[in-house]
């Protein structure tokens, strides 16, 4: 038995230090090595309310059962269990005791025995609690991560973040403790018997804003707003900023996997005929299996708490945005330092960066400057003796220039980046050999060499089909000539220094055959170009032939790109233009291709090649205009609400003026940010506005925008519909050449171009407008932005959808529960498909979740769960199984395994042409069949479901099959109806089954096949047994044969049964309770309702504390009036046990409750409980939060009810109202607390003819 015993999983823990002798704690059982202790149980419930607001202050909360293990008897003892429920605990100390006794006898020595033991214990946790909070090494997340989860039931894979304590603002303020997780955010309080829960999903947060305390005193506040309107307000936070970026980064990377989940197309750049079985394959490998081989002891490695991470990844991706890295580069090591540039004597004072590629330095002082220098371009390395610093580093690169970098940091600092830089410089030696082949592809080169026709081959169009504008106006020879100088002094390509005057020459314009290379060093394509070599060529040489979604948008679009400019005119543009195209479709598939990325890429390819231009379009998709270019164009969405914003701010009056006569302004904007003005300026001007763009970020798109606007605002405010504006800022555009002051007498001012003022505007006017300020208002927008796009995509589904009879809030909750299962489903398994259609619909796990978020007993996985933990389904919470506490974990197994065939037989039954997924129509149509078909096609569901050989019949192991399915479906109902029901619809099935030829067999036992169905039914015989009528032979087993019955002796001989359809629907007919389950039972049991929000759990406290409140002052004056009537008494004098008197309905009480995960409260109406204790109930009822509150209250109202049975009795047949009174004051009452329009309805409260008797079983 021992050997077949699993230890159960989230029980055992990390062994911790704690101390024995708890005072909060009572010793249960106890060995030499372990003992077994259990929370105090306490009648004060005022005390049980004072321990449990200690340890919600101090965060302190703690599981009632653990085990502690102690090398000797009064040694430092080490928690190694602890659980919620005693049954997990006994199962956790009945395993130690079979694992661990044995083997602690054999060693002598107390430390040998504590190694022995916390190794083995170690490696349990590690390896049965991968990926959680269980094993991470840092203790306090391991606790708060503990009570984070018992609290709020959540999966034990969810990672906790990090928590706070707070203050939440309801109508009256709580102290607690929030919790950021992966997934939610959750607020937990108990103060003094009140307890709050707040749970709430990062995927449904619309807004944060950072507020001032309530008072307005301190800014120590984050306003929490939901997509629906709901407000949170949480105050006293100490570390209000860390904890709003916290809140930031995990939405932004919440709503970016809601873009993909919510995308009207997916992966549209994948190939029509690709399988993805090679991908299945590498995530379906068994990780068990791989450590086979190593000891089953060896603990695995613990895990860094996920808030590290967290801060890692925000740390990597600044530093990647500020010198324009690779998404592969993290950062390693920073120190303080200066840096000397050869001979010269200027100085810089900034940061030195290093990660695994490239050394950065950064000065932001009057005399700036950015160098970001790939380590395969430095030649060598020397340590130079330097008075001012410690460490001094000589560099020198590839092109012989020398940097000087005197490190100021401290020794231990150094030391340890100088070592890190002499591991990674040994790592590019392979990249440092493929660097001369890459260098001759820069034009930069061959100006320096004087030879500047070299690169002419391989380099953009224009070099063929000459670039745009006239090279005299443009003055392309005076501005080569300033890049040479500033070549020579400050580097080239990949050794570049961008010093004081890079800025200048940028915004001058850039030389034509130049500008391709500094569009590369600007934006960091050149860095990727020269890490990835060969990989452009090798993806369109691996795609070739193929055809996909995004290549067909592509082939449509190719003559519609700049068809004014000669080379797309031409076969060799067009062909590459469709390369660049190509390729990246190919390298990202999911975003693939989207109208107005031809426009950018063919503008780019005029100056650069195809391999430079795929390169630059991988930067400008996903870094510089993230989200521009995807199916919901969310990230040009998302800019346009942020142009409105700084429009209102800065020219308040145009967008007043602009709101009241209804012009959109993105009508004109969009397409600007879309094409980056290329295809509203003329093409020479529009390539001035990409210079400064790949250089200075998005932030140059608004500033030129704002400036337009500002430029022609009064010809705008003229405008009084779509068309004028419009017109407007066409003519406009036209006239950009013409002189900005044609009418002045100074020639230099005549000289000035309307662009040349539109950029003067744009910096000056605009200057304000900072790639932080763009940044932090694309983090602010964002949520709503991202909720608006997934209503729109929830619109368009939706009118594709065929919804049959279901109603429009019916079909929206189908939708919302199908892309939840679909969203959480993504986010435990860690990737997505790659079948296109595939990432948008239901597979066999997915389904599961889905189904049992909208039938409770279709929650499969809650009965592998130790004792009575129930864990929410997307977010949403559980039902508790109930009358159930003997289960064995061998019948909880045999239940999953029987849940899960069902389930997935009406996956299959759903899965109309068997492709192995099920779309939202398929979904739709399947549970209308369900829930709106009639009786006899829902039986003709469940026979075909079991009728797995497909003959038309059930036998007899099917019909047995048929019987489990509706035992786990079942399961969750009170009462015992069901078991008597399932019994005899296995004895008419076999009784009225078709016998056919006999089987031999030597001998068949029944009992064997009944002891194995009692195991199924939880014993279904002992129940039975009570049951008046029965005698129990008929009840102590399943009657398929005569012997069952207790009439005939056992057979020896088995007969094979076959019933039909027509047979199984007759003894389906038979059966009150199974022709009511099919009728209309089983498709009342999909509840396509909203659920109650957890947060109502503070409401719902509030309004039982007014209710108790005027409960008490309404029972004492309903007590008084009836003293005064000097009504007749016949209970004892004494006050505990006195009692009002009742009318005719006194036998009947009002039952007020709320329903809430965390609230359970039943009060018996004062008229049939005496009023002290009637108090004495509510308190208790109110301080108890224990599972068992509502038999405890029970318990007492029978007391109550015995002790005024008398009473009750002799003013039974009282025609006075006053129990009519008591109901219409508690009605009156309640109305001001009506929750949802309907305070009577929701609360539970019921009339005085239809209340329920407390004394009644």
């Amino acid at each position: 038995m021992a050997a077949h015993l699993k230890p159960p999983q989230h029980v055992f823990i990390l062994p911790t230090p704690c101390d024995q002798y708890n005072p909060l704690f009572d010793t249960v059982q106890s060995t030499e090595n372990f003992v077994l202790q259990r929370t105090k149980a306490s009648k004060s419930q005022f005390l049980n309310s004072f321990l449990g607001t200690i340890q919600n202050v101090f965060d302190g909360k703690q599981a009632p059962f653990r085990i502690l293990f102690r090398r000797q008897l009064n040694a430092q003892a080490l928690m190694i269990a602890e659980a919620e429920t005693q049954k997990n605990i006994d199962h956790a100390w009945t395993w130690i005791q079979e694992n661990f006794v044995l083997g602690l006898q054999v060693l002598d020595d107390a430390q040998e025995k504590e190694e022995w033991v916390l190794t083995k214990i170690r490696s349990l946790v590690t390896r049965a609690d991968k990926g959680t909070d269980d094993i991470t090494s840092d203790e306090k997340v391991r606790s708060a991560s503990r009570a984070f989860r018992q609290t709020f039931n959540v999966l034990p894979s969810e990672r906790l973040v990090s928590y706070y304590s707070c203050s939440f603002h309801g109508k009256m303020m709580n102290q607690g403790w929030m919790y950021i997780s992966e997934n939610y955010l959750c607020f937990y309080s108990f103060m003094l018997g009140m307890e709050t829960k707040i749970f709430l999903e990062l995927k449904d947060i619309g807004d944060l804003q950072k507020e001032k305390s309530k008072r307005g005193v301190f800014a120590d506040a984050i306003r929490v707003v939901m997509k629906d309107g709901r407000e949170y307000f949480f105050s006293n936070l100490f570390h209000r900023d860390e904890t709003y970026d916290i809140l930031v980064q995990l939405t932004t990377l919440t709503m970016e996997r809601l873009l993909r989940n919510t995308a009207l197309e997916h992966a549209p750049g994948q190939s029509n005929g690709d399988d993805s079985e090679s991908v299945k394959d590498v995530f379906s490998v068994d990780v068990d299996s791989l450590e086979s081989n190593e000891s089953p002891y060896s603990p695995a490695p613990t895990t860094r708490p996920l808030r590290l991470g967290l801060e890692e990844q925000k740390r990597d991706n600044q530093f990647q945005l500020r010198f324009n890295l690779p998404t592969s580069e993290h950062l390693m090591e920073e120190s303080s330092a200066t840096m000397v540039h050869g001979d010269k004597t200027d100085m810089f004072h900034g940061r030195i960066y290093m990660s695994e590629s490239f050394l950065c330095f950064i000065c932001t002082e009057t005399n700036p400057c950015v160098l970001a220098l790939p380590l395969f371009t430095i030649r060598r390395v020397e340590r130079m003796n330097s008075r001012s610093a410690m460490y001094a580093l000589n560099i020198l690169t590839w092109h012989q220039m020398r940097l000087v970098f005197r490190l100021n940091g401290p020794r231990t600092q150094c030391e340890k980046f100088c070592s890190t830089l002499k591991t990674n410089l040994k790592l590019q030696v392979r990249a440092m050999r493929s660097l001369k082949p890459f260098l001759a592809t820069c034009f930069s080169e061959a100006l320096l060499a004087d030879r500047p026709d070299v690169a002419e081959k391989d380099s953009g169009l224009g070099w063929i089909f000459e670039f745009p504008g006239d090279p005299k106006k443009l003055k392309n020879k005076s501005k080569t000539k300033l890049w040479l100088q500033y070549f020579k002094d400050n580097g080239r390509n990949l050794t570049m220094n961008k010093a004081a005057t890079f800025p200048k020459l940028i915004r001058v314009g850039l030389p034509n055959k130049l500008r391709g290379e500094v569009w590369e060093a600007c934006s960091g394509s050149l860095y990727l170009r020269a890490m990835n070599p060969g990989e452009y060529a090798k993806l369109l040489k691996d795609n070739e032939g193929k055809m996909s979604l995004s290549l067909e948008e592509i082939e449509k679009d190719l003559n519609r790109s700049l068809p004014e400019y000669e080379a797309y005119q031409a076969n060799q543009g067009i062909n590459r233009l469709r390369n660049v195209l190509s390729a990246y479709a190919w390298k990202n598939p999911d975003l693939g291709y989207c109208q107005a990325m031809n426009i950018v890429t063919s503008a780019i390819l005029i100056y650069q090649s195809e391999e430079q231009a795929f390169w630059t379009l991988n930067v400008l998709c996903d870094r510089l205009l993230p989200g521009y270019y995807s199916t919901s164009m969310y990230g040009a969405l998302l800019d346009q609400t942020i142009l409105e914003h700084l429009l209102e701010k800065t020219m308040p009056i145009l967008s007043k003026h602009l709101k009241k006569v209804d012009v959109q302004l993105s009508v004109a904007c969009l397409p600007w940010f879309l094409s980056l003005f290329i295809n509203s300026m003329p093409l020479v001007y529009a390539f001035r506005v990409l210079d400064c763009f790949f250089f200075e970020g998005p932030k140059v798109l608004f500033q030129i925008s704002l400036a337009i606007l500002k430029v022609n605002g009064d010809e705008l405010l003229a405008s009084k519909d779509d068309g004028a504006f419009m017109d407007v800022l066409k003519k406009y555009f036209s006239t950009l050449d013409e002189s900005a002051f044609p009418n002045s007498t100074n020639p230099k001012a005549r000289a000035l171009t309307k662009f040349n003022e539109l950029m003067l505007v744009a910096y000056k006017e605009f200057e304000s407008v900072t790639a932080e300020m763009v940044a932090e208002l694309r983090r602010n927008h964002q949520l709503k932005v991202v909720h608006n796009i997934g209503s729109f995509t929830k619109r368009s589904q939706l009118r594709n959808i065929t919804p049959g009879k279901f109603s429009k809030d019916e079909m929206s909750v189908i939708y919302d529960r199908f892309y939840s299962a679909l969203f959480y489903g993504r986010s435990q398994s860690g990737r997505g498909s790659s079948k296109q259609g595939e990432a948008r619909a239901l597979d066999a796990n997915t389904f599961v979740s889905f189904l049992g978020s909208i039938a409770h007993w279709a929650q499969v996985d809650d009965d592998q769960m130790e004792g009575d933990e129930v864990q929410p389904i997307n977010g949403l919470p559980q039902h508790r199984r109930r009358g159930s506490t003997s289960t064995t974990s061998t019948a909880r197994e045999r239940r999953r395994v029987v849940g899960k065939h069902f389930v997935s037989r009406l996956f299959d039954r759903f899965d109309d042409n068997g492709s192995g997924i099920l779309s939202l129509q398929e979904v739709t149509t399947g549970l209308g069949d369900i829930i709106h078909g009639d009786m006899m096609s829902r039986m003709q569901l469940f026979f075909d479901m079991h009728d797995l050989n497909k003959d038309g019949t059930l036998n007899r192991d099917e019909i047995l099959g048929m019987s489990e399915s509706l035992l786990f479906i079942y399961r969750y109902d009170d009462g015992d109806t069901y078991l008597p029901a399932i019994s005899n619809f296995i004895r008419n099935a076999f009784e009225f089954a078709e016998k056919v030829e006999p089987v031999k067999k030597e001998e068949f036992v029944v009992e064997d096949e009944d002891e194995d169905e009692d195991d199924e039914n939880d014993g279904v015989k002992e129940k039975k047994d009570t049951k008046e009528g029965e005698s129990g032979t008929e009840a102590s087993s399943v009657p398929s044969t005569p012997k069952a019955t207790g009439t005939t002796p056992q057979p020896q001989e088995e007969f094979e049964i076959q019933m039909s359809l027509p047979s199984f629907r007759m003894v389906v007919l038979a059966d009150e309770t199974l022709e009511r389950f099919f009728d209309s039972g089983f498709s009342a049991s999909f509840k396509l309702l909203e659920p109650l929000d957890r947060q109502r759990g503070l409401f719902a406290r509030e309004v039982f504390d007014s209710l108790l409140s005027e409960g008490r002052k309404l029972a004492g004056s309903i007590a008084g009036g009836i003293q005064g009537r000097g009504r007749p008494h016949h209970a004892p004098t004494s006050s505990s046990s006195s009692s009002l008197p009742t009318a005719d309905t006194n036998k009947s009480t009002a039952s007020i409750s709320e329903k809430q995960d965390t609230d359970a409260v039943v009060v018996p109406a004062a008229s049939s409980i005496p009023v002290a204790a009637a108090d004495a109930a509510a308190v208790a009822v109110a301080a108890d939060k224990t599972k068992d509150s509502d038999d405890d209250l029970e318990k007492i109202s029978r007391e109550d009810a015995d002790a005024d049975g008398d009473e009750d009795d002799e003013d039974e047949d009282d025609e006075d109202g006053d129990g009519d009174d008591l109901l219409d004051e508690v009605e009156k009452f309640l109305t001001e607390f009506d929750l949802e329009g309907g305070g009577k309805k929701d609360l539970g409260l019921t009339s005085a003819a239809g209340a329920v008797d407390p004394t009644s079983p």
